[in-house]
């Protein structure tokens, strides 16, 4: 019986879906005619579509031959690689799952790279996260105010200068550790008398001897306010510090301050210098409470930090008696009750009877 023929709209259909799921490449025909569209499937098997078509519709006296020559060309170049599910059955072309699976299948590998990669990433940032919060903050404050430019030509503006370079340094410890750094910091700002003073130093910065002006902070200080202060307020500075007392019954911490603001005006005289002038003007109670130090005391800020504890303790010790005091006389009018009874009990009389 023959073969019915598709109508030419329902073959157009089917080749165009069948051309929106397959890839055409070109391929030149071997016997010279006109060039038919060889289409490539996703797994690798290639068949000419049309021919295919017209071969299998048309039924004639070559059929089995040429049916037996289309299945050798869709096995061509196709050996050792999967055959689709149904091609057992004659199903030539793979089901919209089967695709989906064929490309699940070829992206595995670039899904597998790219998770691995993704998980290197976390773990290289988990890695300096940890390592970040392990290390301690570093302290920052905001920008400080630079010194003003220091000519040397008034001998007031010594100290705040000095000052100003000291609050610089203090706000960041990091950046002027060494002290090479401090004195190439302030010097500057040095302009005119101060820059002409300064500039022999400068120009043999490769000294390292400890004497060296701008090896040493201290000595830079010291020749500051004797070069550019005002010796008058120097020496009345001196006067004024050789001079101070702390007060019987008052704080050492006021008189550390008055101390500190003496030492600031006459310059650097030394530590064993101000020890001794800082423990001769210390009141009595705490002058013989540093007698009985068990060591000597060679530090200035050591010698500073242990008169204020003795102080606060004795301070407190005080705060307590006077408490103590003011509760007292409470206490007193019950002891003298409680006699004034028993005076009366040896009379006869209760202490109450004036009431009756």
């Amino acid at each position: 019986m023959p073969i019915q023929h598709s109508p030419p709209a329902r073959q157009n259909r089917s080749l165009a879906r069948d051309q929106a799921i397959l890839t055409p490449t070109p391929r030149a025909p071997l016997d010279g005619t006109t060039a038919v569209p060889q289409l490539r499937t996703h797994f690798g098997r290639s068949s000419t579509i049309q021919e295919g078509r017209k071969r299998i519709t048309s039924k004639g006296p070559g059929e089995e031959k040429e049916k037996d020559s289309v299945e050798e060309e869709e096995s061509d170049g196709t050996e050792g690689a999967p055959a689709p599910v149904g091609a057992s059955q004659g199903i030539g072309r793979p089901t919209p799952a089967q695709s989906y699976q064929a490309v699940s299948h070829q992206s595995e590998p670039s899904l597998l790279a790219i998770m691995q990669q993704m998980t290197q990433i976390i773990a290289n940032l988990q890695a300096a996260s940890s390592s970040e919060s392990s290390r301690p903050p570093a302290f920052k404050t905001q920008s400080m105010k630079a010194p003003e430019c220091f000519d040397g030509t008034h001998p007031i503006k010594v100290i705040s200068f000095i000052q100003s370079c000291q609050l610089i340094f203090h706000n960041d410890p990091e950046n002027f550790s060494q002290e090479r750094k401090q004195l190439l910091y302030a010097t500057s700002f040095f302009i005119g008398r101060s820059a002409k003073w300064i500039e022999p130093y400068l120009s043999n910065l490769t000294n390292q001897d400890p004497s060296h002006l701008l090896n040493s902070w201290k000595l830079f200080e010291s020749q500051l306010f004797t070069l550019f202060g005002d010796p008058k307020e120097v020496r009345e500075a001196e006067a004024e510090l050789d001079s101070l007392r702390m007060k019987e019954g008052g704080h050492v911490s006021l008189y550390i301050a008055n101390f500190r603001s003496l030492v600031s005006r006459i310059g650097d005289w030394g530590e064993r210098a101000l020890i001794n002038h800082l423990r001769k003007g210390f009141s009595s109670r705490i002058s013989d409470q540093l007698a009985s130090h068990p060591s000597r005391i060679d530090s200035l800020q050591y010698l500073m930090d242990i008169t204020l504890e003795l102080d606060t303790r004795y301070h407190e010790r005080q705060k307590d008696k006077k408490d103590h005091q003011q509760k007292k006389p409470e206490a007193s009018i019950f002891f003298k009750l409680k006699s004034k009874e028993e005076e009366f009990s040896e009379e006869g009389q209760s202490p109450f009877s004036f009431i009756e």
